[in-house]
Formats: structure tokens, C-alpha cells, sequence
């Protein structure tokens, strides 16, 4: 049975636990508090088919009382429903509803959590509400988020967030590379990092090197038509199987390295920042550490999972999102894949590559993003003070 909540005008909408999360935390609860209450009026209404707005009101402040007592309903604005007025964001001629999740995810891009950046958002809208504030610039509505900021937590991390949203606007591109060995999850860890940071364009150097297999055909180039955990198979018999196989995926990620360098170059003569994923990544990484900020901000980091246990159970999770990634391939190839995973780390350490042991999924977002700024935010001063 769907329940319907009956608002004043006698219009209908169904009840969303997530929407009334969101109208709890408008009020003044936290983030916890907002879900853990959305799911006991859901518990509470669970029989009934239709509830008006005022009902539902009520029976939502007997719960927080109930579960969290009378001190905190007090300390709550009492409004749970929208007031109907839009807030629109225009950036020169293009204009847009203000987004409350778009702009959280634009502030969790200076490190903060989720549930803080949410907190911000909401708040931010409801003064722009109470002073009728329904029309704001792209830039005004930053540097509002960036004193909220500055004032509640620091301005180091206030000149974080400044820098995050404002990628698109700066003096040259942002290329990060991130690399390391197969299932250290490279290619979702890319696009949580683009969602964050606001960059449009991903590229994988799989797909490069499938690319470049239609161009150059087994005979020319063998080692270009085996997998990188098998690329040691068209090296001399006589070397060592370790040896061989880095022998092999060294001279893979060399030849697959001329592709990702034309796509590099093409993304600095466009202007446009990407994040290239990869396990061929390597030669391109070490050459990024000397270019630093010609032309580009360039940005190497290696993904890596120190715990092989860990890394061997990826690969059973992997196959449950995406059934053509077989696990019996890659755990016939364990053993190669966790060589060059410690190669990788290896060379990374040597070239001064910064690891980032991605162990967990949330510490890992936080890691990189802090990393990605603070780096980028040291580079762009360096550009500045050697004008």
C-alpha cells in the first residue's frame, strides 16, 4: 500500500522517505537524525493509504520527541513544507533551478562530508528564501558558500572549495592520471572523481590500446593483443617468468603510452581537464612529474590494495555488476596481476608518485580529493609567483 500525503490545496504527492529526510534537515535536525525519523513515520503510517500534510506534521514531532526528547523539537523551525518560491543561478546568459544536490556535490569537493555540505546547501537556500533572494549569479552564489565555509570550519578548506569549483576556470587544464594494477578500482573511483571535481571527460587506456589494435595488427605489434597480466608471452623464453611478464607489460604500457600522450596533448590544446584511468599508465605518470605545470596541471596517482585478499575478493564483486568481466580470468591471472601491482608500487615510490591504498571507498574519496587540491592548489601558486 502507497501512502499519499493530502497537502493544503487538496494536491497529492506519495511519501518519499528521502524527500522528508531532506525537509527534516531543512528544519534543523542532522543528517541521521532526519533518516532515522523519515523511517519511523514511514513504520507509522505503514497501514494507511492517505495522511494530510498537518497530520503528518504532528505525528513527525511526536517522533522526534519520542526518540530524541522535547529540548531538540524546540531548538527546530517548524516548517516541513516548501514555500513554492524557485531560486534561480544564471551564469552570463544561461539560467538554471537552484540545486541543492548539484551544490553539495560541489562542496563535498573541499573535503567535507556529505552530511555538511547537505547541511550548507539547505541553509543556504533557506536564507536566500527569507530574503527573497530568488535570482543569483553562478560566481555570488560560490563566494556565499565560500564565507559559510571560512567562517564554520577554516579557510584552508574554504580555499579548497573555492579552487574545486572553479577547475573550468583555470589559466591551463587539470590532467589527472590514475594508475595501478587491474581491480584496484581505477575505473569507478575516475568517475566519482568527475562527478566531484565538475571534469567532463574520462578516458581509459583500455580503450586506447583497443584503439590502437585495429591500427596495428598482431604481426606488427604482439604485445599490443594480450591482456597485461598475459603480456609477457611474446618475450624471450629464456628469462625468468617474472621477468618476462614485466619485461612484457613494460613494453605494453610503453607503446600504449604514444596513444595516451596524442590524447593528452589534444585535451591541452582544447583546454579541456580529464582524468585518464589505466594500468598503462606508468611511463605517462613518470613523465608527468617532470612536466608539472607546462602547459597543463598534470596530476599522477596510483591506486593500489596492499591487502591481496582484498584485491582477490574484487574481482569476485566485480563480476556481480558487470557480467562480462569474468572473475575465473582474472583469478587465473592472480598471481601475475598482484606482480605487477608491487612493480607498479615500486616504480611509483621510485618517481615519487604518490600511493593511495584504497581500502575503503569513502577514506579513498577523501584521500584523493584531498590530494588532488592541495597539490593542484600548490601548483597553480607556483604558476602564479613565477610569472
Amino acid at each position: 500500500m502507497k501512502l499519499e500525503i493530502i497537502l493544503q490545496d487538496s494536491t497529492k504527492h506519495p511519501f518519499m522517505r528521502g524527500m522528508l529526510a531532506h525537509k527534516l534537515i531543512q528544519r534543523g535536525l542532522s543528517f541521521d537524525q532526519a533518516y532515522q525519523i523519515a523511517e519511523d513515520a514511514k513504520s507509522f503510517f505503514q497501514e494507511q493509504a492517505e495522511v494530510t500534510s498537518e497530520s503528518l506534521m504532528e505525528s513527525v514531532d511526536k517522533l522526534i520527541v519520542s526518540r530524541y526528547g522535547e529540548s531538540l523539537l524546540k531548538g527546530l523551525t517548524s516548517d516541513l513544507f516548501p514555500s513554492g518560491k524557485q531560486i534561480f543561478v544564471f551564469r552570463r546568459k544561461a539560467t538554471a533551478p537552484f540545486s541543492k544536490g548539484l551544490l553539495t556535490q560541489s562542496i563535498t569537493s573541499s573535503g567535507l562530508k556529505p552530511e555538511e555540505a547537505f547541511r550548507i546547501a539547505f541553509d543556504l537556500e533557506n536564507k536566500l528564501i527569507k530574503n527573497n533572494i530568488l535570482r543569483i549569479s553562478k560566481q555570488n552564489l560560490f563566494e556565499e558558500v565560500f564565507k559559510i565555509i571560512k567562517k564554520k570550519y577554516n579557510s584552508h578548506t574554504a580555499s579548497l572549495y573555492k579552487l574545486a569549483s572553479r577547475i573550468d576556470e583555470l589559466d591551463r587544464p587539470l590532467i589527472i592520471y590514475l594508475g595501478g594494477a587491474s581491480g584496484t578500482g581505477k575505473s569507478v573511483m575516475s568517475t566519482f572523481l568527475a562527478g566531484r571535481l565538475g571534469i567532463n571527460k574520462i578516458t581509459g587506456t583500455d580503450t586506447i590500446r583497443e584503439i590502437m589494435r585495429l591500427v596495428f595488427n598482431r604481426d606488427l605489434l604482439p604485445s599490443l593483443h594480450n591482456s597485461s597480466s598475459k603480456a609477457g608471452s611474446v618475450m624471450p623464453k629464456n628469462l625468468e617468468k617474472s621477468d618476462r611478464l614485466i619485461s612484457g607489460f613494460c613494453l605494453q604500457a610503453q607503446q600504449v603510452s604514444v596513444g595516451v600522450k596524442a590524447v593528452v596533448d589534444r585535451a591541452i590544446k582544447e583546454r579541456t581537464s580529464m582524468i585518464i584511468e589505466g594500468i598503462h599508465l606508468l611511463p605517462n605518470m613518470q613523465q608527468a612529474i617532470k612536466e608539472a605545470t607546462k602547459q597543463a596541471y598534470h596530476i599522477p596517482i596510483t591506486l593500489s590494495l596492499m591487502n591481496d585478499k582484498h584485491h582477490k575478493h574484487r574481482f569476485l564483486e566485480r563480476e556481480k555488476v558487470n557480467k562480462l568481466r569474468k572473475k575465473e580470468v582474472y583469478l587465473r591471472s592472480f598471481e601475475n596481476i598482484r606482480t605487477i601491482h608491487d612493480f607498479f608500487n615500486l616504480q611509483s615510490e621510485e618517481n615519487k608518485i604518490e600511493i593511495v591504498d584504497n581500502e575503503d571507498f569513502d577514506q579513498t574519496t577523501n584521500t584523493l580529493m584531498q590530494l588532488i587540491l592541495n597539490t593542484l592548489q600548490d601548483m597553480v601558486k607556483t604558476t602564479i609567483s613565477s610569472k
